[in-house]
């Protein structure tokens, strides 16, 4: 009987650890992937699904922390010239092939050229030479001092490719997805579905030395409508969904099947002018829209008041070096149309605003700018595309004004060096201002944090007299899921990473 006892209690021990691991998750997400090559595309909805297929050298955990990733350890010249990165052993790509510090040096090598077009090409613009002095071993040396390298080696799709594999494919990484992260690509139909299954022979392990994923596999379905997407997992057709819409937060919360995670994420959300075009090439224009625009009424009215928070700077959401003293923090219509007079245009004019229809949190705030700005005597035509035909659009600057935004920032130089300096392809604005760039230059040769935050609220309060944007709020992002869902955790950097984590109960 006592033998009896023991067998049925590891038995059930048994049955429990496997009832705790694994399952196919079905996500659902907000729209089609826009390229599947990581080193070329700039879609949040590419690298939502991208960062859990491949890895990067240093990492960001959910407290926004780096940590080591296919790096275990590293090091740096005293000089700050000189950064040693030591790769973990047993470390393979999907197709079985052991990575090699070749194979970092030639990742971060093919972002920098400019025959990539890689949108995150200057994010390494410092790096003189990679090195692989041996299979082990990646030596990054700098022209100057970066004070970011660890923050954008960390971003999610500064990825490692296999050498092999993108020369094999003519440097084309879209049809050959082929990682080293804890799931491996099975396919991808547009519009329908994309499906990723478990690496068996995946190196990261948990705190208790079990191997991730925990998870079987994501099968990723597409549900462009929120309303669909909120419908889908009510009804059991998903166990999890991104991007709640700020309208279904307090009603999926109060659905006991389901869990709301998230909060204010690292992010901004802006109106885009193009500087280049009439009559947003006139500062006294852009500053006038600035001041009539309602910030609160569009997270309130857009955003139901739980989709964000209003932007009372620049892009930096509150912390270390946001500069929160903007002028256009209360409305001022007197003022906006004072400075319109001033600039030539006391009747306003006609604006063509170019934004998504995909993202509500992108396309509604639409409506509020538009009644606004008709108290000016700016008369708003919207104009909406799908994401898949709006983004590369948006990216060449072929707009007049856009509603837009970037994620997934771990740096203030991600906020304002990618988004203000000349030479940033996210550069939208085509903004130009000389002392603004050499601000961020200096910016990221300085180590101490107190003479960044100097140099970083001289820019915003540069960039807030110039006006390339009209700054408006940070987006609160949300994820539901079904209670069998565990182990998910909300980044605020608006990563999935937290996929390698989670099971089905």
């Amino acid at each position: 009987m006592k033998r009896f006892l023991v067998l049925l209690v590891v038995a059930l021990v048994a049955f429990a650890s496997a009832q705790k691991y694994g399952g196919i998750l079905r996500a659902g997400m907000q729209t089609d992937p826009v390229g599947l090559d990581p080193h070329t595309t700039n879609a949040t909805a590419s690298r939502n699904v991208l960062e859990n297929i491949y890895d990067t050298l240093v990492m960001l955990d959910s407290r926004g922390r780096i940590v080591p990733g296919l790096a275990q350890s590293w090091s740096v010249s005293q000089d700050g010239l000189t950064w040693t990165f030591r790769l973990r052993p047993g470390v393979t790509f999907h197709n079985g092939d052991p990575l090699k510090a070749s194979d970092v040096a030639f990742s971060i090598n093919r972002i920098k050229d400019p025959a990539t077009k890689s949108p995150r090409a200057n994010d390494f613009a410092v790096v003189r030479s990679v090195t692989a002095p041996n299979d082990s071993t990646v030596v990054i040396t700098l022209s100057q001092p970066f004070t970011p390298l660890l923050a954008k080696l960390a971003f999610s799709t500064n990825v490692v490719v296999s050498e092999k594999v993108t020369r094999e494919n003519n440097n084309d990484l879209n049809k050959a997805v082929i990682g080293t992260g804890p799931f491996r690509f099975v396919e991808y139909i547009p519009q329908t579905r994309l499906v990723v299954r478990k690496w068996d022979k995946y190196w990261q392990k948990d705190n208790q030395g079990r191997p991730l994923p925990y998870l079987d596999g994501i099968t990723y379905t597409y549900y462009p409508d929120p309303a669909a997407r909120s419908t889908a997992l009510r009804a059991g057709a998903v166990d999890w969904i991104e991007y709640v819409t700020a309208a279904d937060v307090n009603v999926l919360r109060a659905d006991r099947n389901l869990t709301v995670v998230g909060g204010p994420s690292a992010n901004f959300r802006a109106l885009y002018f193009n500087t280049t075009r009439e009559p947003y090439n006139n500062p006294k224009v852009r500053q006038a829209i600035a001041y009539a625009i309602d910030k609160k009424a569009i997270v309130d009215l857009a955003l139901f008041g739980t989709g964000g928070i209003v932007a009372r700077g620049t892009t930096i959401p509150s912390g270390a070096y946001a500069y929160t003293n903007s002028p256009y923090n209360t409305r001022d219509v007197a003022k906006a149309k004072q400075l319109l007079a001033e600039a030539g245009f006391p009747n306003g004019f006609t604006m063509n605003l170019y934004v998504t229809s995909t993202y509500d949190f992108l396309r509604t705030p639409a409506d509020v700018i538009r009644d606004n700005l008709a108290e000016v005597g700016i008369r708003v035509n919207i104009q909406a595309e799908d994401w898949n035909v709006y983004l590369p659009k948006a990216l060449r600057s072929e707009f007049d004004v856009t509603l837009l935004g970037t994620s997934g920032q771990a740096d203030p130089d991600d906020y304002l060096f990618n988004t203000f300096h000349p030479s940033s392809a996210l550069n939208l604005s085509k903004y130009k201002n000389d002392r603004v760039t050499q601000l961020l230059e200096q910016g990221r040769r300085t180590a101490s944090q107190s003479e960044r935050q100097r140099i970083y609220t001289q820019v915003q309060e540069i960039v807030l007299q110039d006006s390339p944007m009209a700054f408006l709020f940070h987006s609160a992002q949300y994820e539901a899921m079904n209670r069998r869902v565990q182990g998910f955790l909300h980044f605020p950097n608006t990563s999935y990473l937290a996929f390698r984590y989670t099971w089905l109960q």
